[in-house]
């Protein structure tokens, strides 16, 4: 192991170095006094005067010149194998309840856990890690090993298929980082058993974010006619079906994650589910004149702004989406209705919801907020990272 390395730090503008007091952990190449910055490499950060202001990770490629991961002690840069070392072993720390055998969690959420740029994803024995930054890329040699040991990982597999990679120049690849390969594997949740693919599925392989809100469903499920719209592999159906619902509806185009949902319901020996393959928007219109009404209806589909350019056709779409769904609930029935858009936030959400309740024969309540699960902490200086947010509505007859 290598001794500290002494590396020029990186002086902040007076302005961004009043935001990098205040939490901030993003900056650009404006937001530094010499904008030329060596690609992936550990950084102090100083503000004009020279006081330290922490480590970042740097970037020659991104927009991004400067991503904090936060105060280090001393002067010097660690070696990377202290700095991740400490940073891996504080994120486990913070999921120790998280890390059973048949659990799924997420056990690094970048920049919340001081490591911006990587996520890491435990399914049970099989680790699934994405890096979306140079710094991350370049120091899998130290990020790996450690985490396979400290987690008695069979398997760590790159899901480095994301387009975020594209910014940094990195190459999208999945490939096998540690260990055999796995096609799939059981997590338990609420208890259900659900199956994830961690080589093709969505994202990293399962959606472990909506853990609270697939709780909540089945607590709420019982004798009820549920609809899941963007099922996927129907994790809402099967923990609503556990929950004692009389029948569960999900929808998805993909014929392939809905076979996956009717594994898992036969699995878990659950009764009740039907699905259908089909465009949720034709779906709904579908049933708009008929007779079909629901007690539950869940609404997660995927993100409709992926960039600022896309917000104002995103908020019609997700009024629309919702609008329908809750023309759709039986008397006193519930909505569940999500988005993961980071860039639609919480109060431009709630308002487009209103627009999507104006007009309808009912009145309809907001019942809850949920938002990711505490293994995706949400940090208060980045409103970015409360990236998912879940509303439970509920009609009013």
């Amino acid at each position: 192991m290598n001794g500290p390395v002494v590396a020029p730090p990186i002086r902040l503008t007076a302005k961004a170095a009043t935001l990098a007091r205040r939490g901030h952990p993003w900056f650009y190449r404006d937001d530094l006094q010499e904008p030329s910055v060596p690609g992936g490499q550990i950084v102090r950060v100083h503000d004009p005067e020279g006081r330290d202001l922490g480590l970042a990770f740097t970037s020659a490629h991104s927009k991004l010149a400067l991503r904090s991961c936060g105060p280090w002690p001393g002067h010097d840069v660690p070696d990377r194998e202290t700095f991740f070392h400490a940073r891996l072993r504080a994120a486990i720390e913070r999921r120790a309840g998280m890390l059973g055998k048949e659990d799924g969690a997420r056990i690094v959420h970048g920049e919340s856990d001081g490591l911006p740029g990587l996520v890491v994803d435990r399914y049970g024995p099989v680790l699934v890690l994405q890096a979306t930054s140079p710094v991350i890329e370049n120091c899998l040699d130290a990020i790996v090993p450690f985490l396979a040991e400290q987690l008695a990982a069979e398997s760590v597999l790159a899901r480095n298929d994301v387009g975020a990679r594209k910014l940094e120049g990195l190459s999208q690849e999945i490939r096998l980082l540690h260990g055999r390969r796995i096609e799939n594997v059981t997590i338990v949740e609420h208890g259900v058993r659900h199956t994830v693919r961690p080589w093709t599925g969505h994202k990293t392989g399962f959606y472990l974010d909506q853990r609270p809100a697939r709780g909540l469903v089945r607590d709420l499920a019982k004798g009820r006619r549920v609809l899941d719209l963007f099922a996927y592999q129907g994790g809402f159906s099967l923990a609503a079906l556990a929950g004692g619902a009389a029948s569960a509806i999900a929808v998805d185009q993909s014929a392939e994650a809905l076979a996956a949902a009717e594994a898992g319901a036969a699995a878990n020996v659950l009764s009740g589910l039907a699905t259908r393959t089909d465009n949720v928007f034709d779906f709904l219109r579908s049933l708009r004149e008929g007779q079909d009404r629901f007690d539950l209806i869940v609404l997660d589909p995927p993100a409709f702004a992926k960039s600022r350019r896309e917000l104002t056709g995103a908020l019609r779409g997700y009024r629309d989406l919702n609008r329908l769904a809750l023309r759709l609930l039986a008397p006193h029935g519930m909505l569940l209705t999500c988005t993961c858009s980071h860039h639609v936030v919480l109060p431009e959400f709630e308002h487009l919801l209103r627009q999507a309740a104006a007009g309808l024969p009912f009145k309809v309540a907001l019942r809850q907020r949920l938002g990711a699960g505490p293994d995706h902490p949400f940090w208060l200086s980045l409103p970015e990272s409360e990236y998912l947010k879940v509303l439970l509505l509920q009609r009013l007859d």
